[in-house]
């Protein structure tokens, strides 16, 4: 299939999948969101809460595989149809039917359908933008679940003192529907959105309307890609884990009211939106390795956080600044591990798979630090908690760093 070359095209299908993305993460993000209320109103207890954001995380994870197979055997504009419409149930099922048991089995649902969303979208991308087009256009569709983080967390709090908390759930589930329908009508007059990977009578993957065989897997891409899993899995947990447990960190160091704790979380996606293009600058401009950029990254939220444990306690100002610059530093991590690397792989005819492979491994590092951290901050408390953290971060680095050669062999190989 050609590339779009006219820009506003290009344009127009940024912005829809920005949308997407945004939605999606309204839908998804918003029981971390309201944590603190969910678990002060009585609706559901502190460990009861965390279960259902890890098993979401897990099963989000799961469904990486699952989408980023499907991504590219069928029509990834049906999958994240299909996903929409599941996620509009689970949302609208808590707000409406659940009590606090119920909803870690709803919310495990949820996560397995939100999986449905990432993959596809990458393999839209990647099939109709050049290489460049592709790490501008990944960027703004990034933006859209900070925007969405945003929404939430401005939003979240004004409708917790005026209604309920389940109203959130149920919001969030009336957008998910119609964002279906859009994207549904858009997607009918558009046909089609993307190529899909098929297999020869050789075994051999080749792309749609072509007939050149790709490239195989062999141990060292293999090897390759399961260290960059790795670094992957520690920033997730870094950013999922912070993300949610940022209003409940401040509510009990600085015994803010819960509302005004979620209201606070609006400035990590702010600096989140400021990292991604930041670090992309970085990347396209300055270091022009991925992998390396990705661990001077890590090494400055390895930082954040060592600052975090000297300085935290001293203001809720400084330690919002520092939590933000620390998450922003891994959604830098983020964008750049499993936005910019996938692409990568596009000679290996598995951009999807690879997608949701890399970003499920995200998910597990945020099913491990979500529920972690309310046990770790239970038997530890909060400073030891954040020294955790930091050495996550620099861990990353190293890891990433480690890597470096092995990237650039991988790359000339292109």
């Amino acid at each position: 299939m050609s590339k779009l070359s006219n820009k506003k095209d290009i344009n127009f299908l940024t912005l829809l999948c920005a949308a997407v993305y945004f939605v999606s993460y309204v839908s998804r993000i918003n029981l971390g969101a309201v944590l603190v209320e969910v678990v002060n109103s009585g609706f559901a207890d502190k460990k009861t809460a965390a279960l259902a954001l890890t098993v979401c995380s897990v099963t989000y994870g799961a469904g990486q595989l699952v989408s980023g197979y499907l991504g590219d055997k069928f029509k990834p504009q049906n999958i994240i149809f299909t996903g929409f419409f599941i996620t509009a149930a689970m949302n609208v099922s808590v707000g409406a039917f659940s009590r606090g048991a119920e909803l870690v089995l709803l919310w495990a649902v949820n996560g397995f359908a939100q999986a449905l969303m990432w993959p596809p979208l990458v393999k839209i991308l990647s099939s109709r933008l050049d290489d460049e087009a592709y790490k501008k256009a990944v960027v703004k569709v990034s933006w859209g679940s900070s925007m969405g983080t945003i929404a939430v967390y401005l939003l979240a709090p004004v409708i917790i003192k005026l209604f309920t908390v389940k109203l959130v759930f149920i919001i969030s589930g009336a957008l998910a529907v119609i964002m279906a329908f859009i994207w549904k009508t858009v997607c009918e007059k558009h046909e089609p959105f993307s190529a899909v990977s098929v297999v020869n009578n050789t075994n051999k993957t080749t792309e749609k309307g072509s007939d050149v065989p790709v490239a195989r897997f062999n141990g060292f891409v293999v090897t390759l890609l399961l260290s960059v899993m790795l670094a992957i899995v520690l920033q997730g947990a870094l950013r999922d884990g912070v993300t949610n447990w940022t209003p409940s960190y401040i509510s009990d160091m600085f015994k803010l009211d819960s509302s005004v704790s979620i209201l606070t979380g609006v400035i990590l996606p702010v600096f989140s939106i400021l990292s991604f293009s930041v670090t992309s600058f970085i990347n396209r401009k300055l270091i022009k390795n991925e992998i390396v950029c990705a661990g001077a990254v890590f090494g400055i939220g390895a930082v954040s956080a060592a600052l975090l444990v000297l300085l935290g306690d001293k203001s809720v100002v400084l330690s919002l600044l520092l939590l933000a610059l620390l998450v922003g530093c891994m959604h830098g991590v983020n964008l750049i591990l499993v936005c910019m690397v996938p692409a990568h792989f596009s000679r290996f005819g598995k951009v999807s798979f690879i997608s949701g492979l890399i970003n499920s491994s995200t998910y597990i590092g945020a099913a491990i630090s979500t529920y972690g951290i309310a046990v770790f901050t239970d038997e530890f408390g909060w400073t030891k908690t954040i020294i955790l953290w930091s050495a996550v971060a620099f861990a990353g680095a190293l890891i990433c760093i480690g890597l470096s050669k092995k990237w650039n062999k991988f790359k000339i190989a292109e």
